[in-house]
């Protein structure tokens, strides 16, 4: 069957899961119903438009359009500490700063290609010019962190975190110090041409390559502006050359990363997500660490994904010590233990580490396996998963 894509449907029901594990007035809630009704007639009518029902939709937009169509919004439950009810013209989450993220785009292509030091200064006062125009079009609007898409947040913040000139002077010569090693790497490399063009930037991951006809673009997690020339010719090898990537991961767990990352995410004003709509993963950690970890593991990030998986239920990042938990469990239908599985499991990704064999990462190790079995429902919990899986596929 061919398959129909509707853009910005996966997002809708994330705006709509982050607004309802929020304290809601009446008028917002009334408004957030219209909303949702809105968005399940839209998506409704282009599929009889096409002639098409569910099944043609790809899975996580035909599991969000299934949150949207069944969610009764009389029974949702907030998490969250009451607050002030506050006006909305859309909903939380969905503001987008216009023309940002192109101005960002060029200010990294020419800060990787830029060598004299009259350029970088120039594009400092730029770097500085851009984030208090942006402090001023958010405090003359009103608009708070919360309104902002994830995207404008992080670059809101990447731009405040280098205003400053110390973190200006680290980046800049964080590309001087990691050129050598990725340009050597690259003479190596069969699939991409030098020079190497670097960026420093919040992805996903260790690295990112796009190969063009004037070199390489490399594309780095922020906080590696702290690597020495050693770690970047090892992550060198490790992204063209097939090279162990340990060293790497032990230095995303260091003190001077970690702070780096923090800082970025202040000021990107990045927050838990931890409050569901049916589940709070707040709630689900104390009761796992209280159990499992004798109270004395350190709380990460906890996070509801934006999608709707059907078979990867969790994760753990250990470059940025978060969990993020499946939305797909966040339903009244799903027990609270099977959550807390969830919850467990990735926690002991964060306990245990990896092991490393021959320069590969080992997560789920035989000693993982018997941790893992201690929890008292894991029988149930398995089951449980597994009909979710089968009724989301």
């Amino acid at each position: 069957m061919r398959k129909l894509y509707i853009r910005g449907l996966v997002k809708t029901a994330d705006i709509v899961r982050r607004d309802l594990s929020r304290p809601l007035s009446e008028e917002r809630r009334e408004e957030l119903r219209r909303f949702v009704e809105e968005s399940v007639r839209q998506v409704d009518g282009i599929l009889t438009s096409h002639g098409q029902n569910l099944k043609c939709l790809p899975a996580p937009s035909r599991r969000a359009y299934q949150f949207l169509a069944n969610l009764d919004l009389d029974a949702t439950t907030s998490f969250a500490a009451p607050a002030p009810p506050k006006a909305h013209r859309a909903p939380s989450g969905s503001v987008r700063l216009v023309g940002v993220k192109s101005r960002w785009e060029t200010l990294l292509r020419r800060l990787a290609q830029a060598s004299s030091g009259c350029e970088r200064e120039e594009l400092h006062d730029s770097i500085g010019s851009a984030s208090r125009n942006i402090e001023n079009h958010t405090a003359k609007h009103g608009y708070e962190a919360g309104d902002l898409t994830a995207q404008s947040r992080t670059i809101r913040g990447w731009l405040a975190f280098f205003a400053d000139r110390v973190n200006f002077d680290a980046y800049v010569a964080a590309i001087d110090r990691a050129r050598p090693g990725f340009e050597t790497a690259l003479g190596r490399a069969q699939r991409f041409l030098p020079p190497a063009l670097l960026e420093f930037r919040s992805i996903p991951g260790l690295y990112k390559l796009r190969g063009h006809r004037d070199g390489t673009r490399i594309i780095l997690p922020t906080p590696m502006i702290c690597f020495s020339e050693r770690l970047f010719g090892t992550m060198g090898e490790a992204a063209f050359n097939g090279g162990s990537r340990q060293l790497v991961m032990e230095a995303t767990s260091g003190d001077e990363y970690q702070s780096i990352q923090a800082e970025l995410e202040v000021l990107s004003s990045v927050e838990d997500r931890a409050a569901g709509v049916h589940h709070d993963l707040r709630t689900s950690f104390d009761r796992v660490v209280g159990r499992y970890f004798g109270g004395n593991l350190s709380r990460p990030r906890l996070t509801w994904s934006p999608t709707f998986t059907g078979r990867k239920f969790g994760h753990y990042d250990p470059l940025r010590d978060t969990v993020m938990i499946s939305s797909t469990l966040d339903h009244a239908g799903v027990p609270a233990f099977v959550v807390d599985f969830i919850v467990y499991h990735e926690l002991l990704h964060k306990k245990l580490g990896a092991d490393w064999r021959n320069g590969r990462q080992a997560v789920h190790t035989p000693e993982f396996r018997r941790e893992e079995k201690r929890f008292k429902e894991y029988a149930a919990a398995e089951a449980a998963l597994a009909a979710v899986a089968k009724s989301h596929k």
